[in-house]
């Protein structure tokens, strides 16, 4: 299969084989599926990160490690039209901020009040492969 990307620095600095000490050769490289399950734990981490209000005023000025997250005051329960297109806002919002991975990111509310305190997201996106866009969809469970 077609490598596809360079592998992220934090997948770099996960030892693959902890049974051997030194690997022969370094992992520089991933194949679509390793790119997509990599974006994937990424998003999920970062959807399930809260930040506090008080970092969003400084978030809007400068990336800082505070500012990795959603905001906390995000909809919990979004019942309304409105609370849920907010959520599917500020979703993309982050995504774009801290995933530059991903272009063209549609997100979608696709279940909320079936488990109490997670709302289940469908995230469309596109990567590219040199001059291709490839899309993907990434289903990801957020706790609120």
């Amino acid at each position: 299969m077609k490598k596809i990307s360079v592998l992220p620095l934090f997948d770099r600095l996960v030892d693959e084989n902890i049974e051997e000490s030194f690997e022969t050769e370094a992992k520089r490289f991933i194949e679509l599926d390793e790119l997509k399950e990599s974006i994937e734990q990424d998003l999920t981490r970062l959807l399930n990160t809260k930040i506090s209000p008080f970092w969003v005023d400084y978030s809007k000025t400068m990336k800082i490690p505070f500012s990795y997250g959603i905001n906390s005051t995000a909809p919990s329960c979004a019942e309304t039209v409105f609370e849920i297109k907010d959520l599917e806002s500020r979703v993309r919002q982050v995504i774009s901020e801290f995933e530059p991975r991903l272009t063209n990111v549609q997100v979608h509310i696709a279940s909320i009040g079936v488990d109490p305190g997670k709302a289940y997201l469908q995230i469309d996106a596109c990567v590219a492969d040199g001059n291709k866009r490839i899309p993907l969809s990434f289903p990801i469970v957020m706790e609120t």
